[in-house]
């Protein structure tokens, strides 16, 4: 903390990158990703009056919505770094696991069909089209560069510190943060690792890179010697040969570890939900233990493979012998390789699924408002909260929603993270929000000069959570009438007053 306090403080000492006449500040933004985020970036930066550019390596913005059948097949656990990588992440058979209502940006709510999908619960297809529409009503789709990759972001951070030798207090909030040195290349098809590199400076970066591409996948000894497979679900896309009459450990039981066991269970002869902490005979955290497919049971977690019989020993120390298959769900880490030169100068840094010090979970102090990030935080409703952090992160660049000083923000990030020991909360969590969710997203807006959103959202989020818990392998499709109808009238009363009044049946 220290040291990140002693570059906060050098930070303190510099002026704006730009012109400090009265107005509105407008500044040339980077965003890394054309995802669902970095479209709420684009949409977000542009009415602020900024100029977004948006660098998305792959061949249409949408992020993990653009399905991709390839996988990683040089390593299907996802943890040699020099595989070929594949940043999809989603299976074929993939639904939403929040009603369209719930899910859509507030600018442009998603209460009709795109693609044909009607489903409340729709397909990864519908939401793509979705993301595309969007794009194409605010007008930012100009603003994104297709099979760009970035490869580093650099803050110009010599240039910044000499341009005054101004205090921290004299400079106040009229710091903008260092500008940036931004290097891509081309990912086309006949791109090279030195063909089509180009190096641009902007004012600003926003990081929407996402956190599904990178596999988190646990360790353990005799590993390398264990006969089967071991895959993470990164790389899994239907449940092929791959399972067809195998016996199989999923080993994680969040939402996509729920949603494979349950269609790997139709081809495999069994299949075993691991999760830590489960207890046999006890009620299960969420789901009922009679919901799951006949062929399938629950274990608690792994802690060690054993080689001689194919084996697999649990938590409670039973093993199970010859298991073909592991699949590992356990998640994903965070990674911002372009990062490296403000991680390794102490700006901040992401171990165990931490990044920090972030002010409300955006900001690094150090850097604040040049560097940014949108979507970190987890169990949220996800596309209504990027558009809500990147409103702020406008506004803030813009000068009309100025940051606090820079120490005022470290000791607020300090304070959370030892928040986090005091309530025995694992830095893995830190990023972790459920229901706590709508009072964060609240507190943003009131700093953007926004009202509170409507309670709906947070309604509908409360009734599919307890409908998910009740009745995990039907919840998506009812029963009707639905238990957040009212929820639903809200919400589609809230299209109409913006005008979207085609709503669904």
């Amino acid at each position: 903390w220290s040291r990140v306090w002693s570059r906060a403080r050098r930070a303190g000492t510099t002026s704006a990158t730009m012109s400090r006449d009265p107005g509105p500040r407008r500044a040339r933004v980077a965003v890394v990703g054309g995802g669902a985020a970095g479209l709420a970036a684009a949409r977000e930066l542009r009415a602020e009056g900024h100029t977004p550019v948006v660098f998305e390596r792959g061949n249409d913005a949408g992020g993990v919505w653009v399905y991709d059948p390839r996988v990683e097949v040089d390593d299907v656990t996802g943890t040699d770094p020099n595989r070929a990588r594949v940043h999809g992440s989603m299976y074929a058979s993939l639904r939403t696991n929040l009603p369209r209502e719930c899910m859509g940006y507030e600018s442009f709510p998603f209460t009709r069909t795109f693609a044909g999908d009607d489903r409340r619960f729709c397909g990864h297809g519908e939401v793509r089209a979705y993301l595309a529409a969007y794009a194409d009503h605010h007008d930012i789709a100009k603003d994104v560069r297709l099979r760009r990759e970035v490869l580093s972001a650099e803050p110009i951070v010599d240039d910044w510190c000499a341009e005054d030798n101004q205090s921290e207090e004299d400079s106040g909030n009229e710091t903008w943060g260092p500008r940036w040195r931004v290097t891509t290349r081309s990912t086309g098809d006949d791109a090279n690792a030195n063909a089509n590199v180009s190096v641009e400076t902007f004012d600003a970066v926003v990081v929407c890179n996402g956190h599904y591409s990178e596999p988190r996948t646990p360790t353990y000894a005799n590993a390398e010697r264990w006969p089967g497979l071991q895959m993470h679900s990164h790389n899994y896309r239907t449940p092929d040969a791959t399972f067809e009459g195998k016996k199989v450990v999923v080993l994680g039981a969040m939402a996509s570890g729920e949603d494979l066991t349950r269609e790997i269970a139709t081809v495999a002869s069994d299949v075993v939900l691991a999760a830590r902490g489960f207890v046999p005979g006890a009620p299960k955290n969420d789901f009922p233990v009679e919901s799951y497919p006949t062929n399938a049971t629950l274990k608690p977690g792994i802690v060690e493979l054993i080689p001689e019989r194919s084996g697999v020993r649990f938590e409670d120390g039973s093993v199970e012998e010859d298991v073909d298959v592991i699949l590992y769900a356990t998640g994903y880490q965070y990674a911002f390789p372009f990062l490296s030169d403000a991680v390794s100068d102490g700006y901040l840094s992401a171990v165990d699924n931490c990044v920090s010090p972030l002010y409300k979970h955006v900001f690094p102090p150090a850097l604040a408002p040049s560097l940014s990030f949108i979507g970190l935080p987890w169990k949220v409703v996800p596309f209504p909260q990027f558009e809500t952090q990147a409103m702020w992160i406008a506004k803030a660049l813009s000068g009309a929603a100025p940051l606090p000083p820079r120490r005022e923000m470290l000791d607020d990030a300090d304070a959370f993270e030892r928040s986090l020991a005091s309530n025995g909360i694992a830095r893995r969590h830190a990023h972790r929000m459920g229901d706590a969710q709508f009072a964060y997203n609240d507190e943003l807006r009131e700093l953007c000069g926004r009202p509170p959103a409507g309670t709906w959202r947070a309604e509908m989020y409360a009734a599919t959570g307890a409908r998910k818990r009740s009745s995990p392998a039907s919840y998506r499709d009812g029963p009707i009438p639905w238990s957040d109808e009212v929820a639903r009238a809200d919400a589609r009363a809230e299209a109409d007053a913006t005008g979207f009044d085609e709503g669904i049946p």
